[in-house]
């Protein structure tokens, strides 16, 4: 007779679904003791619930797909709640199975193991849907769901809490789920026209790409919207790299001075694209975009909410993208557009030749950029270096750049980039990560040598909490209790057998990036670096 264990793990092989990263404890086994029998899935044994959340994270941007995180009850599934509201606030596809109590005793106060009153709360502001079976219910037809639902519309994270014993108990009789018919085209939003005239009529329309415009594959679209139009592109950071930053209309992060203060002024109507325009992204920056805003988004939550909408288009953005660049594209614009995107590239390169003399965060980019090749990934914390990444490091390619901006935590880079890693094993990846933010998942070195997952992993360290000692001198003149006692980095590397160098320069750093690199292996890189403030407002 099949467990409910076995409908949630036939559900994911029907979904392709071939890692999945987590832990076993006395509530989940039913779950794994399915998936030993379940050789197409491969298990990522992890070391922290955060940890294991981040690297499905990461494996989902990655794959473009769908990334699964296994948690037990109470304690392990609060430890998921940081690297869950990442995934939420990153629009990642990211499926959570925890569980909970015997569904008999939830909400009874028996004071059973690991009881969480309310534990479902824990995620229903961060996840799309909590689904929550009791008994007769089909726990195959309701992973179906939840995996459908993380990766349709804008895609997010969703919870499947299972109780304890019907993870473990018998299924069941399942009923018949209906073979899908042809999906039907999506209806295009009826103000479409009204945003054609915007764009053909404008002086000079701009685009912002935002992180829906990452996972909606619709790089090639935005590239020839923008290409028929003359039209300068701007993103927020994980929309890095969706018009490779080469490009002569590829303009980099929208925080960026020259955007702020020259590129968007210098616009008279400009095009969102999977971009939720959320405050933390340019707002805060004093980016100003114009009246005649077209705003295109796969629901009406933010539309507005910032910055007015003159035209806002609510629907499936990839198919709204599409249907713009057909009206669009066949009427490349010629004319003053030209001349004036010219200028701006013009000055743009001006000011990263003048800064790469100047700056050596700028120096240390370069020299990482330099190693990597095009088809690569650089995988970001929240660090003063990686700050300097989000407006400096060019990105060709969509998720070139990944970083935790959903919520702005720590400690994302490293699980992340071992996801990354997992989800494109043949792709040149380095993780880039703070002193401070590496010892919140630095154990996760086990799960890579366990697994043998290897790629070059940059600790920059200055001993400090760089930039909230820099915020706090600024604000206060003097900085407290941002300094941090760290161990030996490489001493301890070695104690998970993994090899380490310390470098103390760009030139040195991009030696040690082109050894490691090419040797496959883990390899942590301690680079010895103080820096003294991020580029923002002042780059």
């Amino acid at each position: 007779m099949p467990r409910g264990a076995d409908g949630i793990v036939q559900a994911l092989k029907e979904a392709g679904v071939s890692t999945i990263f987590g832990i076993p404890s006395i509530h989940n086994i039913g779950l794994y003791e399915s998936l030993r029998h379940a050789p197409s899935i491969r298990h990522i044994g992890c070391r922290h619930e955060a940890g294991a959340t981040h690297m499905a994270d990461g494996y989902a941007r990655a794959s473009g797909g769908l990334g699964v995180i296994v948690s037990s009850t109470g304690p392990g599934a609060g430890f998921t709640v940081s690297a869950l509201q990442e995934a939420w606030g990153s629009c990642s596809p990211v499926l959570m199975i925890t569980t909970n109590i015997d569904a008999s005793k939830i909400g009874k106060g028996l004071g059973v193991l690991h009881e969480l009153e309310e534990q479902t709360s824990l995620f229903r502001t961060i996840t799309k849907e909590v689904c929550i079976p009791r008994a007769d219910d089909d726990l195959y037809t309701l992973a179906k769901h939840a995996i459908a639902l993380a990766q349709t519309g804008r895609p997010g994270p969703v919870c499947l809490e299972v109780p304890t014993d019907l993870m473990a108990g018998e299924a069941p009789a399942a009923a018949p789920i209906p073979r899908d018919s042809a999906p039907a085209s999506p209806s295009l939003p009826p103000r479409l026209d009204e945003a054609v005239a915007i764009l053909r009529n404008a002086r000079q329309p701009l685009i912002l790409a935002g992180t829906d415009a990452s996972r909606a594959n619709i790089a090639g679209d935005i590239q020839a919207l923008a290409e028929a139009l003359c039209a300068p592109v701007i993103t927020n950071t994980p929309g890095k790299g969706v018009v490779p930053e080469d490009h002569a209309l590829a303009f980099g992060n929208a925080a960026r001075k020259l955007v702020v203060k020259e590129i968007v002024p210098g616009c008279d109507a400009a095009v969102a694209i999977g971009s939720r325009l959320r405050e933390v992204d340019a707002k805060r920056r004093g980016l100003v975009l114009p009246e005649q805003l077209i705003h295109i988004d796969w629901d009406e939550r933010w539309i507005s909410r910032n910055y007015p909408a003159a035209v806002p288009l609510v629907g499936d953005i990839a198919a709204i993208t599409r249907a713009l660049r057909d009206q669009l594209e066949g009427e490349p614009y010629a004319g003053p557009r030209q001349e004036r995107t010219a200028a701006w590239r013009q000055a743009a390169a001006a000011e990263f030749a003048r800064l790469s003399r100047e700056r050596p965060e700028l120096q240390s980019l370069q020299a990482i950029r330099a190693v990597l090749p095009r088809d690569s990934a650089l995988v970001i914390d929240n660090t003063q270096l990686g700050y300097w990444a989000e407006y400096f490091y060019p990105s060709y390619q969509t998720n070139g750049i990944i970083g935790a901006k959903g919520s702005g935590l720590l400690g994302f880079s490293f699980p992340a980039a071992i996801g990354v890693k997992l989800a494109r094993p043949d792709t040149p990846v380095v993780g880039l990560i703070g002193d401070g933010g590496f010892l919140y998942t630095a154990q996760e070195l086990a799960t890579c040598v366990r697994h043998d997952v290897g790629f070059p992993l940059v600790v920059v360290n200055d001993n400090a909490f760089g930039v909230i000692d820099y915020l706090q001198r600024t604000a206060y003149q003097e900085a407290y209790q941002a300094q941090l006692t760290n161990p030996d980095f490489l001493a301890f590397s070695a104690a998970f057998g993994v090899p380490a160098t310390r470098v103390h320069s760009p030139t040195e750093l991009q030696s040690a990036l082109d050894r490691t690199l090419a040797s496959g292996e883990m390899h942590l890189i301690e680079y010895q670096m103080t820096i003294q403030e991020p580029p923002f407002g002042k780059y």
